[in-house]
């Protein structure tokens, strides 16, 4: 049985990612030892499925598509940086999403219980939504990023529409992380 790694997120459009870019070459400056996320593999995780056989993703494919089935289009706003576990001790960097109508919190709540019927592990922490944007590797250079985050804040990267969720298969490569889809779910207009 062959397995695959995979998740299940929502993709961001060209336009939010070349703006990512320039926030994350802005960060870049003066900064050492982060291993930045390729912009083309920055993405809104709803649920990490892990390791799954690949005879699984039919089923999961149905559970999605039946609890994706009455959501309509939605949009999110890319807010503030931060960092886990905070600012002053930054680890992860990332961008915050904000969902003002609480859309997003009720997918991504439907989708765990969906799949947490299906043998997967229900989510332990609290979901909280946001974009990747690197990881700190060591202490060297931490201080620096904690400026950085100090100054940039408030980025406001605008809004974006969700209009599909995907299934995603992640190949880890000495490169970074290769993301395919694996199917797609439209939302309803």
């Amino acid at each position: 049985m062959s397995q695959i790694r995979s998740f299940i997120a929502i993709e961001l459009s060209p336009s939010l990612r070349q703006h990512i870019e320039h926030i994350q070459n802005e960060l870049k400056r003066g900064t050492t030892d982060v291993r930045w996320v390729r912009s083309e593999g920055i993405h809104l995780t709803l649920k990490f499925l892990g390791a799954i056989d690949e005879e699984r993703v039919a089923e999961i494919g149905d559970a999605l598509e039946e609890c994706l089935a009455d959501t309509t289009i939605f949009t999110l706003s890319v807010g503030s940086l931060g960092a886990f576990p905070n600012r002053e001790h930054p680890k992860v960097i990332w961008l915050d999403i904000e969902d003002e109508r609480g859309v997003l919190q009720q997918v991504q709540q439907t989708i765990d219980r969906k799949l947490t019927r299906l043998g997967f592990t229900a989510e332990k922490r609290t979901f909280s939504p946001h974009l990747t944007l690197g990881r700190i590797k060591s202490p060297k250079g931490k201080r620096t990023v904690s400026q950085r985050l100090a100054t940039m804040g408030e980025c406001a990267c605008g809004t974006f529409d969700v209009t599909e969720i995907l299934l995603f298969k992640s190949d880890l490569k000495p490169s970074g992380a290769v993301h395919t889809k694996l199917k797609s779910f439209a939302l309803r207009s």
